[in-house]
């Protein structure tokens, strides 16, 4: 299972699908192993960026066994009309925040656009648009990327076969490279419409699977989507990276102890030694799976000076003090037991749990949210063995 900010998701789905239900196809290529918090920025944003609003005129065909068609709220993540259809047609014309980023179809396939005030015709049935300039842009991205992700769905289902009844270890590997290849051929598809409105439709969904280098270019003030109000959570996921980047000073923390005694991460952090400061919390699942083999590479490497900090996201002494004892987490663990008010979000940018940071003699971060068997993989690289 994964998390966000106090909301609940299944694995392999989109951001465009946590909020609302399973959608599109295409949402099963996205996974997300931690708990975000970033359902509770969104559902804040929707409180700060209410604009003025356009009468939006919807028309077009569909399906003649459609009753009604949908008009979803993207941003926000909710169902935002039921339009009567009728022998396949419908037509309707809607108050929607001006530029809000909408979708219409059903819970099977939408499109998504733009609430411009412009007229828009749509065709459910061919899939087709015809609109405004920027809504039959981004009409062009959406259906660019929508045939990337059915080009690679059968592969990956064949990977998912495979992890469960072959070689996981091989599968899950080749999983991961075809993610990664995903996300670099759909930021390819996007950089054609960089100087318009579009990436604030894609953007949002797509920067949870970047890297830092590739989120940078995105990064342009004047660029016209940077001020779209969609656009608020990928700059405070895009500030949290750079906090994490490689070559960083590690940023001391004061929280109390299972003693309930103050303790500072300089305590351990550059004393020579490399140390995990792990961010988890009692209630988060992905944490608890993930625990096992985190306590694995610690046994393996702490007898040659390895150390970990835990710092727990808990709210409740009880449950974090009973966590780490059923876990075995022979380590120190520290908390200020503020859940997502922690000081560590701040401070590292933790948007996401399980989340680390991995830092060197000097108490500079040399990587970031080693995961499963990357987290291995870099001690092992580091120890030489």
């Amino acid at each position: 299972m994964a998390w966000m900010k106090k909301s609940t998701q299944n694995l392999d789905i989109s951001v465009r699908t946590i909020i609302f239900a399973p959608i599109r196809d295409k949402d099963m290529f996205k996974t997300f192993p931690f708990m975000r918090k970033l359902f509770f920025l969104t559902m804040m944003a929707v409180a700060v960026s209410m604009q003025a609003q356009e009468k939006m005129h919807l028309r077009g065909v569909c399906p003649m066994t459609m009753d009604s068609v949908l008009v979803i709220d993207l941003a926000h993540g909710y169902l935002y009309a039921r339009v009567p259809a009728k022998q396949g047609t419908f037509a309707t014309s809607l108050p929607i925040e001006k530029d809000a980023v909408m979708g219409i179809g059903s819970r099977d396939y939408y499109i998504p656009f733009f609430a411009d005030g412009d007229t828009l015709d749509v065709d459910l049935v061919k899939h087709a648009v015809k609109g405004s300039h920027l809504n039959e842009m981004t009409f062009r991205c959406d259906q660019s990327l929508d045939s990337l992700d059915q080009s690679l769905k059968g592969r990956l289902e064949t990977l998912k076969t495979l992890a469960k009844e072959g070689d996981e270890r091989f599968a899950r590997q080749q999983m991961k490279d075809l993610m990664e290849s995903r996300i670099a051929r759909r930021i390819d598809i996007l950089k054609p419409y960089a100087n318009t409105m579009v990436p604030a439709a894609f953007l949002p969904d797509m920067f949870m699977e970047m890297s830092y280098e590739q989120v940078k270019p995105w990064l342009m003030d004047k660029a016209p989507y940077w001020q779209h109000p969609r656009m608020s959570v990928p700059k405070q996921y895009a500030e949290g990276l750079k906090k994490k980047q490689p070559g960083r000073k590690f940023v001391n923390l004061a929280m109390r102890d299972f003693d309930g005694t103050i303790r500072h991460l300089d305590e351990w952090c550059g004393k020579g030694n490399y140390v995990l400061v792990d961010f988890w919390a009692s209630w988060c699942g992905p944490c608890r799976k993930e625990m096992p083999n985190v306590v694995e590479n610690y046994v393996k490497y702490h007898g040659k000076g390895f150390e970990i900090v835990g710092v727990s996201f808990d709210q409740k002494e009880e449950q974090w003090k009973a966590a780490v004892k059923q876990m075995g987490m022979d380590w120190v663990q520290i908390s200020d037991l503020k859940g997502w008010e922690s000081a560590a979000s701040e401070a590292y940018g933790v948007m996401a749990i399980p989340s680390n940071v991995l830092l060197d003699g000097e108490g500079r971060i040399v990587a970031y949210d080693l995961r499963g068997e990357k987290l291995g993989e870099k001690l092992k690289e580091l120890y030489g063995f």
